[in-house]
């Protein structure tokens, strides 16, 4: 292993902090088996317009690159692989990956941007050495693209199972159901509220923890209040990496509930990295079928997937509170797919053979 890395990457953060991410993932795989690299991370979003912010970063890979004297280049994004793609042709590097962590077919309002963008991830996908792709859906879009099938590859954004906490069952809090969840907008947020007074109604010692910050926050507590369950809903904001999958293991139930939409069309070909976690802590999911990750809730059944309405939720949660046979089921199902989905292993196929 005398091959240096490079991982660059577009990181998330909220005022509480970066956002644990893909890029944490490799870059914790690479610490632990002691595999050199270096790592650039730039701000998902930024005061300068996007062409400039665009092109100052891919300049600074370019020459970092240069500096680091690394051999494989992993971008984590389109652009990032791009800036991979040119070092790798004028002979600054030995291999390139594009690691595709989402997808969608409009990134951007302005059809030339958008048309500039969808080129970009075409010409990195075509020119990488491999391409790693988080969904299936992904997937099938590379094949349909005609990208060579050797180097397309499934990389989820799973965790390290051995690295997630899981309780015994009888340690699990049973009144307690978690969803993680960046507070950015109410569809899918104001369903769950509606959806958990119901429950509560019935089960009233039930609770229900989010976890995550965002700038819809103020008026969830509001409307927390005003459905009379502030006693019930824990907001508990940003947590450690750690912190989070601690209190996921302890729940009875995680939920994953995405809405598809134009603004929102990433979650159709995107894999929810949160419902990975809920499945490495032994946590079974309600997961809605727009992302692509309800696929393999539905193939092993480690969870119920639903369509995103009232009737369908209610009647999940439900089901769970009141089946413990049916809870005990999905829980062990959901162990043995994260288990299968383990990052480590899949990482030992597709990056170690560069190194």
């Amino acid at each position: 292993m005398s091959s240096k890395v490079l991982l660059v990457s577009h990181v998330y953060s909220t005022s509480s902090g970066p956002v644990y991410g893909p890029i944490d993932v490799v870059e914790n795989y690479l610490v632990e088996k002691k595999i050199k690299h270096q790592v650039i991370k730039y701000p998902l979003t930024s005061i300068l317009p996007l062409p400039i912010k665009s092109f100052s970063e891919t300049l600074t890979t370019l020459f970092k690159t240069i500096l680091y004297k690394v051999d494989i280049f992993i971008g984590i994004d389109p652009l990032n692989a791009f800036a991979g793609v040119i070092l790798r042709k004028i002979g600054f590097l030995k291999k390139t990956v594009f690691y595709c962590v989402d997808y969608t077919p409009t990134r951007f309002e302005n059809k030339l941007i958008n048309s500039i963008y969808l080129w970009i991830d075409r010409f990195a996908a075509t020119n990488s050495d491999e391409v790693w792709n988080v969904s299936s859906r992904i997937v099938d879009l590379r094949k349909a693209q005609g990208i060579s099938f050797s180097k397309i590859k499934l990389v989820p954004n799973s965790p390290s199972f051995g690295k997630c906490p899981r309780q015994n069952a009888g340690k699990i809090d049973r009144n307690k159901i978690v969803m993680v969840s960046g507070l950015t907008h109410s569809r899918s947020l104001d369903l769950v509220l509606s959806v958990f007074k119901k429950v509560h109604s019935k089960f009233p010692r039930v609770k229900l923890t989010i976890i995550g910050t965002g700038g819809y926050q103020n008026k969830l507590k509001a409307r927390i209040n005003s459905l009379g369950i502030d006693k019930s809903v824990l907001l508990v904001g940003q947590l450690s990496n750690a912190k989070l999958l601690m209190e996921v293991s302890k729940s009875i139930l995680a939920l994953s509930i995405y809405s598809y939409s134009k603004e929102y069309s990433w979650v159709y070909y995107g894999d929810s990295k949160k419902t990975r976690e809920y499945l490495a802590c032994g946590t079974p999911v309600i997961i809605t079928d727009a992302v692509a990750t309800s696929i393999d809730i539905k193939k092993y059944n480690a969870g119920v997937v639903i369509k995103l309405n009232e009737k369908e939720l209610l009647n999940a949660i439900e089901k769970f509170l009141m089946d413990r046979k049916f809870w005990i089921n999905t829980r062990k199902n959901a162990i043995v797919l994260a288990k299968e989905f383990d990052i480590n292993p899949i990482l030992d196929r597709t990056l170690l053979p560069l190194v």
